[in-house]
């Protein structure tokens, strides 16, 4: 932390209206700067829909941790993917959190603040009947790679340990996928697949974008995609053979996401159908369209290489 003159820390809590104790901490100061961007930003998330993304069924995910600045960096990067974030600082706000509703993933920091607490939380998560009812993974993150407590906390339950490393954020949202993945079985609705770490290309397969969820559930993993950098993206629509507005609504959406964060969506196997009513908004030029995936992904390469 860098060192701030007395000047300096009065002006800081002057802007969130406190008074500055009399010795303070590095916890203080980020405590102070989490509450002046809460100021400046639209909103602090604690639990929220996501609007912005407009998904109809968000999941829901507990955050738990003691540091301010660990609780806003987090949840906000969930609120982006589409998710629920409540948040918990203590063992016994997750507790009762806990007991309130119901969870698809629970992130635990490990010191809370010291690692006995986050493990004995984790325990006690983990042996809650409503853990095994909702399927919810236990996922613990840590800026501690002590081999001894990371072999513990998978011990007592977790799923799943992430270190703050310097890329923890992109290793959660690749978790979440691979969970997410793994929840929808054998025969899933929609696969995503890594084609090109280097050059970060990804494809989107889907089987059956009519079930129930499946279109909130492509809309999550194209953001997830690129929050994760792979902004680079083919949908593959050879098992979508009729289509609708919200069908259409949501292949725009993830064009434009992709446009945003700086890469492009590149369709393939597109039917007759899709292809007219693409053609019908004015989309079957502004959209690129392939005979099939490896067509799509050549046209990467061209554009990569030029």
């Amino acid at each position: 932390m860098a060192k701030l003159t007395d000047p300096q820390v009065v002006k800081l809590y002057e802007l969130i209206g406190e008074t500055p104790p009399a010795d303070i901490t590095e916890n203080d100061v980020s405590r102070v700067l989490v509450e002046l961007e809460k100021k400046i930003t639209p909103y602090y998330p604690q639990k929220q829909n996501a609007d912005d993304l407009a998904f109809e069924k968000n999941k829901n995910i507990l955050v738990i941790d003691d540091l301010e600045v660990s609780l806003f960096q987090l949840t906000k990067l969930l609120s982006k993917a589409g998710y629920n974030s409540f948040i918990a600082r203590t063992v016994d706000e997750a507790v009762d959190n806990y007991k309130k509703h119901n969870f698809n993933y629970v992130f635990v920091d490990l010191f809370l603040p010291e690692p006995e607490d986050g493990i004995e939380l984790l325990e006690r998560i983990k042996n809650n009947d409503k853990t095994k009812l909702n399927n919810t993974k236990m996922i613990v993150i840590s800026g501690s790679d002590d081999k001894k407590l990371i072999n513990e906390c998978f011990v007592k339950g977790a799923d799943d340990f992430i270190c703050k490393t310097e890329n923890w954020h992109i290793k959660i949202l690749e978790k979440l996928r691979s969970f997410d993945e793994i929840k929808r079985g054998s025969a899933p609705e929609i696969k995503s697949v890594i084609e090109d770490d280097e050059n970060k290309i990804a494809s989107i397969t889907i089987k059956n974008i009519f079930k129930a969820g499946v279109l909130d559930d492509l809309k999550r993993e194209a953001v997830n995609l690129c929050l994760s950098g792979y902004n680079k993206i083919v949908l593959d629509l050879k098992s979508v053979t009729t289509t609708g507005p919200e069908i259409l609504s949501v292949i725009v959406y993830i064009f434009k996401y992709c446009n945003n964060h700086g890469g492009t969506l590149k369709l393939c196997n597109v039917s007759n159908a899709v292809s007219d009513s693409l053609s019908y908004v004015f989309l079957d030029g502004v959209i690129p369209m392939f005979a099939d995936k490896q067509a799509a992904l050549r046209d990467f390469y061209s554009i990569i290489k030029n």
